[in-house]
């Protein structure tokens, strides 16, 4: 069955719309909370504000920006392969150094206040989920963007590529709602404070639900064009 037929892309267009539009006020919700309810944002010389910068951080870049590279194969398959791979990687990365600095920011404003670190659920589930994108990301650019690579080999690391890049993308949204529930509760925030907090939940978790649904059937696959299959160049879908 063509993948592209009328039936299926304008579904695939709604819920992508939609999936946009939730990532976007999730981040934006995010900001609005730490700066309107917590003081907004610092460094080293406010570390009470410096922490602000990691729900907002993580939020942009695992949930976002992350939830987005992956989306970028399905959301744009009238591109070329090859300039997607790329876009897919400057993406991914970018994704990385904002979970890199959102985990700086936490470990000063902790060192700062003489908090233990790695005490909780979610630091280990977050810390994790950074550290296995940090593999997964370089494993991707060594496979799929290393010059003569064999196109089997390649074929044969897709599937895992594929089956990590959800279960990181998981990682970080568990991450995420352990997060914001561990700092309300910490924060004891009430009234409307508790109120934006728990939107920002659903939002992420809607959000979420999207794009593994997106991601996940195979009704919204790129197609290879013609020149591609004639390339052999078709193994990242």
């Amino acid at each position: 069955m063509d993948m592209d037929t009328p039936t299926d892309l304008p579904l695939f267009t709604k819920l992508y719309t939609l999936a946009q539009v939730l990532g976007i006020l999730s981040v934006v919700l995010v900001g609005v909370w730490v700066g309107l309810y917590r003081g907004g944002f610092g460094w080293s010389a406010f570390p009470d504000l410096q922490f602000n910068w990691h729900p907002f951080l993580m939020v942009l870049g695992l949930v976002l920006l992350y939830a987005n590279g992956a989306l970028i194969y399905r959301g744009f398959r009238s591109e070329r392969k090859r300039k997607l791979k790329v876009v897919h990687a400057v993406v991914m990365v970018s994704a990385l150094v904002c979970a890199v600095v959102g985990l700086v920011a936490v470990f000063k404003f902790h060192d700062s206040k003489g908090f233990a670190n790695m005490h909780s659920l979610h630091s280990w589930i977050g810390l994790a989920t950074v550290i296995l994108f940090a593999c997964q990301w370089l494993a991707g650019l060594l496979t799929f963007l290393f010059p003569g690579l064999r196109s089997s080999l390649r074929a044969a690391y897709l599937p895992l590529h594929q089956y990590f890049g959800l279960f990181i993308f998981a990682g970080a949204i568990t991450s995420t709602l352990l997060g914001l529930s561990e700092k309300a509760i910490f924060v004891q925030s009430v009234g409307s404070e508790s109120v934006l907090v728990n939107v920002t939940g659903l939002c992420v978790a809607v959000f979420a639900g999207l794009v593994t649904y997106l991601l996940s059937q195979p009704k919204f696959r790129r197609q290879a064009t013609e020149d591609e299959v004639l390339l052999t160049d078709t193994v990242l879908e």
